[in-house]
């Protein structure tokens, strides 16, 4: 089944100018072919459609929002939502969670997919009918207000 998104891990770059040796591979000709066939057999195409919170807001329960607002970045002490890694909410037979963290090594991504299953539990949904999704097509970028709040500068 093809995604609508990309495999982070996956990247188009340009490795003329890196020595095979500076990177651990010995044939870079047969590196580069096995990882175009590993994006064939995922499905690699466009990045996730992010959309944007105010629209997820009219479209989802309030309590499952809630739930997205109490759950907080270990790291940076800031809740998901506000973070923007939620990037789509779906309910239909099943409520679907389309999410990112804020970098694909995130050593707390376990933590806060299991926190946000626990609030939606919570909150009446069975754990069969969750499916959360994390992509990091397109990687996490703070917005410019929340830069300022950080103080990582706008």
């Amino acid at each position: 089944m093809k995604k609508d998104y990309e495999n982070p891990d996956i990247v188009d770059e340009d490795l003329e100018d890196v020595s095979s040796k500076e990177i651990g591979i010995k044939d870079k000709k047969a590196w580069i072919e096995g990882r175009n066939g590993e994006e064939e057999r995922i499905g690699v195409t466009e990045p996730y459609p992010k959309k944007e919170l105010g629209a997820i807001e009219n479209e989802i329960d309030k309590r499952v929002i809630d739930v997205m607002k109490n759950v907080q970045d270990p790291e940076l002490g800031v809740d998901i939502w506000s973070l923007g890694l939620i990037y789509d909410i779906t309910e239909n037979k099943n409520l679907n969670v389309v999410m990112t963290f804020t970098s694909p090594m995130c050593p707390y991504g376990p933590q806060i997919v299991s926190e946000i299953k626990h609030g939606l539990k919570s909150e009446g949904y069975k754990e069969d009918e969750i499916n959360i999704n994390v992509v990091f097509n397109p990687l996490w970028e703070p917005s410019d207000e929340l830069k300022d709040a950080l103080g990582m500068g706008g």
